[in-house]
């Protein structure tokens, strides 16, 4: 029998005898350059010593530094294989000699426990096996993702564990889109409870179609405390009536829903919930949250003005990467590349103006954007800044939520030009230069995943002029459909979701 304590955001500590391994910990500190704040905490003192650390994938949330560091180095770390090298010496670095890259639906036992990773691109799902118990982790692997390759992978999942006992997922919106775009006539309250109900209703698909014995949703364990963005934390899909959602549109099951909080414990088809949470309405854990962080969110909200100096600083990194990083995009898409840039953190009220010209992006600041611009984005210098310092920097601009995005035509949404735009001033490292410097590393990943790296290639490098245009995935939906259309396009139930969750004004936020 495993026994799982539900630690913290998508951690969990699963016991399997005289073995303890912990699931992507995010166990104290923030994230994101300072915009997620983990939340609900754990009660008590924080579990260090494990046997094994298993980590889905490398966003910030999931391999957290700060909680790395504070764990003990004798733990095995397994990380799935990808075609990039680094993860290696990333974990030397902290500290830790034992690591697994662990290859695609190969099982690798642990003393009397097996563990198997199923990849996609940059992210996973651990299926986890001891004395005939079987979890399965999908965390925030499948919900976000394409249905061919959510499809692909839940039909290997059936193919080789056909009696599973324990599923666990996380959903919820890590990223912008589409909270932080801004379009005219968009209702934000409803679009972002639209697509809470549309990770919500994946994964009830998901545990539909792979059975468990015991489903555990986790959600993402984070607040944020800036006052522009709160409003989010309020239109989550809520757990506790994921039962109620499962059986009005996916009919009875045997699977029994779990909705844990830290410090639970989940033993067989029992639930130990130790945490005071479950006396607390979901709306009001959020309150909670702000009393808990007063001090931080204070900080995050208080905003010190910056000098020309430091803009200036900005405008050469910027001038550097956005020209870097026009090799992303045909010249097709770079001919719509004009935007501005507002720094809200600048001490006068100023503007960078970017345009494609003759092959080449130009900058200038001004007290006024572009009369002519495709779109708006509003963040702040030392946000920005950080995003273009560090490789995987632009993270804090996307899935941190670090800035606002306006778009003002249809035109505009259907060539996804937030993604180019976000894309051109943030700091990724490049697919394509990685496939050239490391091509005997791509070709075992290939090998070793053919079907579903194929997937994967279609799209970045097969539909380079067309920005992630797929029948299925079309995210000026979200934007221009009615809420029936777009919800059959989602192949999602209309429903009314104020009946799930009653929170209906972003003003006081």
């Amino acid at each position: 029998m495993i026994q799982l304590e539900y630690l913290s955001h998508s951690s969990f500590l699963l016991t399997c005898g005289n073995t303890r391994i912990v699931l992507d910990p995010w166990l104290e500190g923030s994230a994101y350059f300072n915009q997620w704040f983990l939340w609900p905490v754990y009660p008590g003192n924080l579990p260090t010593h494990f046997d094994a650390i298993l980590i889905s994938h490398g966003h910030e949330d999931h391999l957290h530094n700060q909680s790395l560091k504070k764990l003990a180095k004798s733990a095995h770390v397994f990380f799935p294989f990808q075609w990039r090298k680094g993860i290696k010496p990333y974990l030397n670095h902290l500290g830790f000699n034992e690591i697994t890259e662990a290859v695609s639906f190969r099982t690798y036992e642990l003393n009397d426990v097996k563990i198997t990773y199923l990849a996609y691109s940059l992210e996973s799902v651990v299926v986890i096996e001891y004395q005939g118990c079987v979890v399965v982790n999908i965390n925030d692997a499948l919900n976000s993702n394409h249905h061919n390759v959510a499809d692909f992978l839940l039909t290997e999942i059936n193919k080789r564990w056909t009696n599973i006992d324990y599923l666990l997922s996380g959903w919820s919106g890590a990223g912008y889109f589409p909270n932080q775009v801004r379009y005219p006539g968009k209702n934000d309250i409803e679009i972002a409870k639209l697509r809470e109900q549309y990770f919500a209703n994946n994964f009830c698909r998901f545990t539909k179609t792979l059975n468990p014995k015991i489903s555990i949703p986790f959600v993402t364990g984070f607040v944020l405390l800036t006052e522009q963005n709160k409003w989010i934390n309020h239109i989550k899909f809520p757990r506790r009536k994921i039962d109620q959602y499962f059986t009005e549109h996916y009919g009875n099951t045997r699977t029994k829903f779990i909705v844990p909080y830290p410090g639970d414990l989940v033993v067989g088809n029992e639930h130990k919930a130790h945490s005071h949470l479950h006396q607390v309405e979901e709306e009001e854990m959020y309150h909670l949250s702000y009393e808990h962080y007063k001090l931080e969110e204070q900080q995050v909200n208080t905003i010190q003005p910056v000098n020309q100096t430091e803009v200036g600083k900005l405008m050469k990194l910027m001038t550097y990467w956005i020209n870097h990083n026009k090799q992303l995009y045909s010249e097709t898409v770079l001919q719509d590349a004009v935007f501005s840039v507002f720094l809200e953190d600048a001490a006068d009220r100023l503007f960078i103006n970017i345009w494609y010209e003759n092959g080449v992006f130009h900058l200038d600041q001004s007290q006024q954007p572009l009369p002519n611009r495709k779109a708006l984005i509003t963040t702040q210098t030392n946000r920005l800044s950080y995003a273009l310092q560090r490789m995987w920097g632009g993270d804090a601009i996307s899935i941190g939520y670090g800035h606002i995005i306006e778009l003002y035509d249809e035109k505009s949404l259907e060539k996804n030009l937030d993604i180019v735009f976000t894309r051109l001033i943030t700091r990724y490292p490049i697919a394509k230069q990685d496939l050239i410097k490391n091509p005997l590393r791509v070709a075992q990943y290939y090998l070793r995943n053919p079907t579903i790296t194929t997937l994967w290639l279609k799209q970045k490098l097969k539909l380079k002029a067309q920005v992630n245009k797929y029948p299925y995935n079309e995210r000026d939906h979200w934007f221009t459909y009615s809420k029936c259309d777009l919800c059959a396009v989602c192949k999602m139930p209309v429903v009314d979701n104020h009946q799930y969750n009653t929170y209906q004004t972003a003003a006081n936020y």
